[in-house]
């Protein structure tokens, strides 16, 4: 099989605003490598695999943990399997690393090549590179085209905002606050947000997996350098996920702009939906136990706030089908996204949010609420769907109550009363739950609290 060493390397400049993406223009390097006249296939020539290689410089050095690297190509009749890619790396030019496989990536929908591939960390200090690309493996005569190689070095971690932030709960009336969550600026973003973002009801909240290294370091750089690869390679306007977690169980804001945001995640499919991506592989190891509560609080608190039953399933307009509210990305189209582990831990994830709902902010202490000497429902379990709230306060307070599922549906809400000393008031709208248990949220003045009852 010929092998032809072609580098025609064509390096690309750009105008940023701001010293954030000035520095960012000293991490990016993009080659732009011209048609590949050796992976033509001439008329009537036998249509063999066609190997080619290419090899360059390495000008980004800012430091960071990895080097980054992504590729977009387009080519004739695009299979996922008709071409691969292999690359590796040396500081010197004469001692190379073992060729790495980049996959072609199965979240780049509607990108601006005809395919992309995954992003492959490569050891930080490389300063040469080689390519081998197999084309045309086929044998259709499909060959590729014209290509762009991704390099960034993404620095190393920021010294300021990576500290978690927290961010007020979306709907007062559920009882699930947001996690903390490390914001664009923690992770170094160097893009402000774009006043062109569309925005969505979400109804339906998609788990993704990286498909990166399970072991990284820097986290945060791996965050960062996801947003390059959907930004560069992929074309699209900013990172696709809303929001990513880390093994360590640390959450990051995704995409800019904010809660309800669409993302670019779900097959090109998005409306209607919220992503979440597991930073790593989860083919054959799972996601760890930090991670997964992070996922679970996270979820709680948008199924909560957004009025979505975790265990349910709707219809879902985007991609004509009848999805669970909590979905992998493989049930929207043909990915192994989020993994075989993760994919078949999703029952046990959609309980687990239910539990979490359930267990929001449960209680509140009494001694929290100024005047509050005693508190019950009676009876509890609830049967026939009569109960009462029994209160003894010292003095005049406003109360309201609100009925809730485990799966943090409102079903009812009181109107607002004064009460004051012992009173006993019957308590509506229990039998709106359904049979099992059900939340009491009462509003006691500017306090508040949660009682769990049983309805029989």
């Amino acid at each position: 099989m010929p092998r032809i060493i072609i580098l025609f390397i064509f390096m690309l400049s750009f105008s940023f605003a701001g010293e954030a993406q000035r520095k960012w223009e000293r991490s990016l390097q993009l080659h732009e490598v011209a048609t590949l006249p050796a992976a033509r296939i001439e008329p009537g020539a036998e249509a063999m695999p066609k190997e080619i290689v290419i090899a360059g410089r390495l000008n980004v050095a800012a430091g960071g943990p990895f080097i980054a690297c992504s590729v977009g190509w387009d080519e004739d009749g695009l299979a996922a399997t008709n071409s691969r890619l292999r690359i590796s790396t040396s500081r010197d030019s004469s001692e190379w690393t073992d060729w790495t496989d980049i996959p072609v990536d199965g979240h780049a929908v509607e990108a601006k090549w005809q395919a992309c591939t995954e992003l492959v960390y490569l050891p930080a200090g490389s300063r040469f590179y080689r390519m081998e690309i197999l084309t045309n493996r086929l044998g259709r005569g499909r060959v590729m085209k014209r290509m762009q190689i991704n390099f960034c070095d993404t620095g190393p971690t920021p010294t300021v905002g990576v500290e978690a932030v927290r961010e007020p709960a979306g709907v007062a009336a559920c009882p699930c606050e947001k996690p903390n969550v490390v914001t664009r600026a923690g992770w170094s973003c160097p893009q402000t947000n774009n006043p062109g973002y569309g925005y969505t009801t979400v109804t339906h909240l998609i788990v993704h997996h990286s498909a990166g290294s399970n072991t990284q370091s820097d986290w945060a750089a791996v965050v960062l350098s996801i947003w390059n690869s959907h930004v560069y390679t992929n074309g699209w306007a900013d990172v696709g996920y809303n929001y990513l977690i880390d093994p360590q169980g640390r959450l990051y804001e995704g995409r800019g702009g904010g809660d309800n945001v669409t993302g670019a995640h779900f097959c090109g499919t998005n409306g209607g939906t919220m992503g979440t991506c597991m930073l790593g592989t989860y083919t054959s190891a799972s996601i760890t136990d930090t991670s997964r509560r992070m996922l679970t609080r996270l979820l709680a608190w948008k199924a909560c706030g957004s009025n979505i039953s975790p265990a349910g399933s709707s219809w879902h307009p985007s991609s004509s089908r009848t999805l669970n509210h909590i979905s992998g990305h493989r049930d929207g189209c043909a990915t192994e996204c989020p993994g075989a582990m993760t994919f078949a831990e999703l029952p046990a994830l959609r309980t687990a949010v239910v539990n979490q709902i359930a267990a929001c902010n449960m209680p509140t202490s009494l001694r929290e609420i100024p005047g509050l000497r005693s508190f019950r429902v009676t009876p509890n379990p609830v049967r026939g769907g009569r109960a009462f709230a029994e209160f003894d306060l010292a003095g005049s307070r406003r109360m309201r109550y609100e009925v809730y599922t485990t799966d943090g549906r409102q079903v009812y809400a009181s109107a607002s009363r004064q009460v004051a000393g012992r009173v006993k008031i019957p308590l509506e709208g229990l039998d709106r739950a359904g049979r099992g248990a059900a939340f009491l949220v009462f509003k006691v003045d500017n306090g508040g609290f949660t009682q769990r009852v049983v309805v029989e």
